[in-house]
C-alpha cells in the first residue's frame, strides 16, 4: 500500500501513524534465469504503534530497478 507523508494512519492497527525513515532492505525475487538478491537502502513508512512498514510508488520503482540491474548480470 502505497504510504506518501509522514502521519498516515496506519491501515493495520488503525491506530498509529506512520514515520517515514531509510532503512536497508534485502530480498530475493525470482526471474526466467534463477533468484537475484538485492540489498538497497529505500524510504520506508513504519506505523509509531505495531511496526507495520509501507511504501510508496518511488520505493517500489526502486526495488524494480535493483532487481533489473541484478537481472542484467546474468547476460
Amino acid at each position: 500500500m502505497p504510504n506518501d507523508e509522514n502521519g498516515d494512519t496506519c491501515f493495520f492497527c488503525k491506530k498509529g501513524k506512520f514515520v517515514t525513515r531509510t532503512e536497508e532492505i534485502a530480498f530475493h525475487q525470482w526471474t526466467d534465469k534463477g533468484y537475484v538478491f538485492c540489498r538497497i537502502p529505500v524510504s520506508i513508512g513504519v506505523c509509531d504503534r505495531c511496526g507495520s512498514r509501507n511504501w510508496n510508488d518511488e520505493t517500489e520503482a526502486l526495488i524494480d530497478d535493483a532487481v533489473r540491474k541484478e537481472y542484467d548480470k546474468f547476460r
